[in-house]
Order: C-alpha cells, then sequence, then structure tokens
C-alpha cells in the first residue's frame, strides 16, 4: 500500500473511531490530527476537509463494493450484501454520520446505483424503445428510492438483516426487468 494510501486509512480510522464517541459534527480536523499524530497541513494535502475524508470513507469501507470493475447485475446481490455488512459491522459510525448529513452517503450510493440502473435498462431495450433522457429519469428515481431505504436501515439501527435488504435490491431489479418486457411485449399486441 502507498504511503498516501496508508496516511488516508489512517486518519479514516481515526474519524471511525471517534464516531463511536462523540458526534460528527463536533469532531475537529484538530481532533483527528492529534490522535493520529500527523498535522493539519498533512491532513490538508490528503483531503479538503472532514467531510471528504467522510467520503473517501464511505467509498474505501463500503461503497467499494458497488464500484467494483466486476460488478453486474449478476452480482448485485452478492455485492449489495458486502456493502451492508461492512455498514453494520461499523454501525455505529453510520448511524452517527448519516444523522448528522446524510446527503453525503446519498449522493454517492445513488451516482453508483444511477450507472447500474442506467445498465440494466439498455440491457432491457432491446427494441430501443426507451430514450436517454428517459433511462436517465427512471434510473434516478430508482437510484433515489434506493437510497432513501439505505438511510432509513441505517437510521431505524439495521432492523432487517443485511442479507433482506441485499434481496429486496436485487427483486427490485429483477423485477423492473420483468415488468419492462410485459410492457413492451402488451404494447407489441396492440
Amino acid at each position: 500500500m502507498s504511503e498516501s494510501k496508508q496516511t488516508k486509512k489512517v486518519i479514516g480510522e481515526a474519524l471511525v473511531a471517534f464516531c463511536e464517541e462523540k458526534s460528527f459534527k463536533k469532531i475537529s480536523v484538530q481532533d483527528l490530527t492529534k490522535k493520529v499524530g500527523l498535522n493539519r497541513q498533512t491532513f490538508y494535502y490528503h483531503f479538503s476537509d472532514k467531510y471528504d475524508l467522510l467520503r473517501w470513507v464511505y467509498l474505501e469501507d463500503s461503497l467499494c463494493y458497488l464500484k467494483s470493475e466486476s460488478l453486474s447485475l449478476e452480482n448485485w446481490e452478492e455485492q449489495a450484501l458486502k456493502m451492508l455488512k461492512a455498514m453494520k459491522e461499523k454501525g455505529p459510525f453510520y448511524h452517527n454520520t448519516v444523522r448528522e448529513d446524510p446527503e453525503i452517503l446519498v449522493n454517492e450510493f445513488s451516482e453508483i446505483t444511477q450507472k447500474l440502473f442506467i445498465s440494466l435498462f439498455n440491457q432491457m431495450d432491446e427494441e430501443k424503445q426507451l430514450s436517454e433522457k428517459d433511462k436517465y429519469f427512471y434510473a434516478r428515481f430508482f437510484s433515489y428510492g434506493c437510497s432513501g431505504v439505505l438511510i432509513n436501515w441505517i437510521l431505524e439501527s439495521y432492523e432487517e438483516s443485511p442479507l433482506e435488504i441485499a434481496t429486496q435490491l436485487f427483486r427490485l431489479a429483477q423485477d423492473v426487468e420483468f415488468f419492462s418486457y410485459q410492457l413492451y411485449s402488451k404494447n407489441e399486441v396492440e
């Protein structure tokens, strides 16, 4: 691991540890640098602020499973399960940070899932009946819905198991594909 990546990891781990003790809003860059024995200049070399650090931790810790080059519709459930397990494993961190500022996780998760839904719509639309604008709108709609489920799951203290949520997300993608096929088939008959 490169020295830069190692430094980021150490700072990220400090943030996760602090979030188990106190509110994300009350954690300062000075708290983080003091805990890991670095100066503020080193922190700012790697991150623009603590929100940039938070975004990085989300991407490295859990969202990395959805950003994987090997992600496909076929392994979406498995990768989503890995993401959800990672989130639940660091439950207090995710609960604390999402309660304080849900937008960072919503935006990062939605950006990733929009691409997945667009891929799904491209695969389904063999007849080329959807415009690019339609695909983009539908992808945004579904990804924001999924992010709402994710945020609710975190804020409700992980009531369902990661497997239950991952299965539901996968079934959503399958159902979209199935019902779209049914709709197009019906339109062809009429």
